[in-house]
C-alpha cells in the first residue's frame, strides 16, 4: 500500500519499502568498532541524490531500473558489508559501533505525482527536504528510487558518515 510523506505540494508515495542483505553467505557476524578518525566529522546522517533521466520504454522503464537496483545491492553489500548492518551505542564506552549481522540495507521505491523542476533550487535544502524519506536512525544505509512526472528517476542514498572511514 502506498503512503503519502512530506505534506505540502510535493509528496512521495511510498510504493515499497524492504530490507536487502548481502549476498555473501561466508561473511561472518562481528561489531566493527569506530575508531577516533571516524568520530572526527561525527557520527551523521549523510544523503547523496543522483538524477537521471527514465530510460527509454524499449529498456524496459521504471519497473526494470527498481528490479537493477535490488538485483546489484546484495552485490555492493557484500563488498561494504557494514552498509548492511546496523549503527549502536556501545553501553560502556558510550561511542558509536557497527553490528554487523547482515540486518539489511534499505531499499525504499517511491513515486511522485510532480515534475522534479518544479522544486525551488534557490532553496535547496527546504527542496531536497521533500524529497527524502525518513529513515530508521540505526539504518547503515537507505537507498531511495523515486520516479517523478516529466521522465525523471531519482535515485538517493542515505548513510552514516562513519561507516565509509572504517
Amino acid at each position: 500500500m502506498a503512503t503519502c510523506i512530506n505534506g505540502g505540494e510535493l509528496q512521495v508515495r511510498v510504493v515499497s519499502r524492504r530490507l536487502v542483505q548481502a549476498s555473501d553467505e561466508s561473511l561472518r557476524p562481528h561489531v566493527l568498532a569506530v575508531s577516533n578518525l571516524d568520530l572526527l566529522p561525527q557520527s551523521i546522517q549523510v544523503s547523496m541524490i543522483c538524477i537521471y533521466p527514465n530510460p527509454p520504454t524499449s529498456a524496459g522503464g521504471f519497473h526494470d531500473v527498481v528490479a537493477a537496483f535490488a538485483a546489484g545491492l546484495p552485490s555492493l553489500l557484500n563488498h561494504f558489508f557494514p552498509l548492511a548492518d546496523r549503527i549502536a551505542v556501545n553501553p560502556c564506552s558510550g561511542l558509536p559501533e557497527i553490528h554487523c549481522y547482515n540486518q539489511g540495507a534499505e531499499l525504499v521505491v517511491g513515486e511522485a505525482d510532480v515534475a522534479l523542476a518544479s522544486l525551488d533550487y534557490g532553496r535547496v535544502g527546504e527542496s531536497i527536504q521533500k524529497i527524502l524519506l525518513p529513515y530508521a536512525g540505526d539504518v547503515a544505509l537507505s537507498v531511495q528510487v523515486d520516479s517523478f512526472i516529466q521522465i525523471i528517476l531519482c535515485a538517493k542514498a542515505s548513510f552514516f558518515s562513519c561507516i565509509f572511514l572504517t
